[in-house]
């Protein structure tokens, strides 16, 4: 099958990486704004997703709590963490862990892509 010059080429995941996937059109939306206002912070986001999605960062990276700890997709109820982008800007995500039995790879699926703080987390009893 023959591309089409000047289609972007998609970066390929490695096998020990995590797939990243909208979670919704407004994600996708908010996830291009964001990428017009903050294309290396959110290259960063996109590798750190990739290679550990998981795993608590104090200052960048950790679970949401209260109401937004977990998320539906496709009607499994998975964790949802937030990615500090920019000082202002967030990305809501949940995991899907990846099964080596079933050789199904980690996903990500992005939630909420926000160039501003959400009104969400503003709660004490949605914020770490």
């Amino acid at each position: 099958m023959a591309g089409k010059r000047g289609t972007p080429v998609p970066r390929p995941v490695k096998g020990t990486e995590y797939e990243i996937f909208f979670g919704s059109v407004a994600a996708e939306r908010g996830w291009t704004d964001l990428k017009s206002t903050a294309k290396n912070a959110l290259a960063d986001a996109f590798d750190y997703l990739t290679a550990h999605p998981a795993k608590y960062d104090p200052d960048r990276c950790y679970r949401l709590r209260g109401d937004l700890e977990t998320v539906l997709i496709d009607g499994v109820a998975l964790p949802q963490w937030q990615y500090k982008v920019t000082d202002g800007a967030r990305l809501w995500y949940a995991v899907d862990e990846p099964n080596v039995k079933a050789k199904k790879p980690g996903r990500v699926y992005i939630t909420k892509a926000a160039t501003g703080h959400p009104n969400e987390t503003d709660s004490k009893k949605n914020f770490r």
